[in-house]
């Protein structure tokens, strides 16, 4: 094995109160849009709200905007509001920091990739829409130098499971697939794992709660069941932390 790839939310990065978290993301769009004119309820808002991140990526080709700022550009249309681009990235901003205050990082992340870096490739394949907050949460944490590839799929357009993803990384890396594993903790990482034919890792820490809102805003409780995954991911390898990698790989 000469690459280690990894996820980044809930693998290098955890999560905390999900809940707590959405309900501030919340909180920060809602505040700011009734700034921008909103009237209605912020109840209403919520059921406009609801599974915002799972729906179709919208294009506004026109703006220059990442995919989660086209998102919120999209509901302030939807809303009837006017915001101009500069105000919609300050407030996507903003939303995206609220919840990002429940999702640190990991404390076993620095010595693992420490341990690896010494052996190994390392390269970083994240699903997430608004890839400036990806850099800047590197930058924060000190990460971004054990990485030899970075890559984010709203700035390749390119999106977990779709194997093709890793393709980026592999080229950066001049690495075979049969060369690297991939470390994530979702079914979406081992399924693109699995089709690009790198071997995947799953990640399964201890869930506190059984209705964490982990992925996106949902106005209804999501059960997050880690009994029910399908045979592609009940096959794979299967860590309870990252220091189970040092070692293994």
């Amino acid at each position: 094995m000469q690459g280690v790839f990894f996820d980044l939310f809930g693998t290098l990065l955890i999560y905390t109160n999900s809940r707590k978290a959405w309900e501030d993301w919340l909180s920060v769009l809602y505040n700011n849009l009734r700034n921008c004119g909103y009237k209605e309820t912020k109840e209403s808002f919520a059921i406009k709200c609801n599974g915002i991140m799972s729906k179709s990526e919208p294009n506004y080709s026109n703006l220059d905007l990442t995919i989660f700022e086209q998102r919120i550009y999209g509901l302030t249309n939807e809303l009837g509001l006017d915001v101009k681009e500069n105000e919609i990235r300050r407030i996507s901003q903003e939303a995206v920091n609220a919840w990002q205050k429940y999702v640190p990082l990991d404390p076993d992340t620095v010595s693992v990739l420490n341990t690896l870096k010494k052996t190994k490739t390392l390269a970083l394949i994240s699903n997430f829409d608004h890839y400036p907050h990806i850099y800047s949460i590197l930058s924060e944490h000190k990460l971004k130098h054990f990485f030899d590839s970075i890559i984010i799929s709203s700035e390749v357009g390119v999106k977990k499971p779709d194997p093709s993803i890793f393709s980026f990384a592999l080229k950066q890396t001049n690495l075979k697939p049969n060369e690297v594993c991939y470390i994530g903790d979702t079914r979406d990482d081992v399924t693109a794992a699995v089709r690009a034919k790198i071997l995947p890792i799953l990640i399964q820490r201890k869930v506190d709660t059984e209705d964490e809102l982990l992925y996106d805003y949902n106005t209804e409780k999501v059960l997050l069941n880690t009994n029910t995954l399908d045979k592609e991911i009940k096959d794979v390898k299967v860590i309870k932390s990252l220091k189970e990698l040092v070692g293994y790989v």
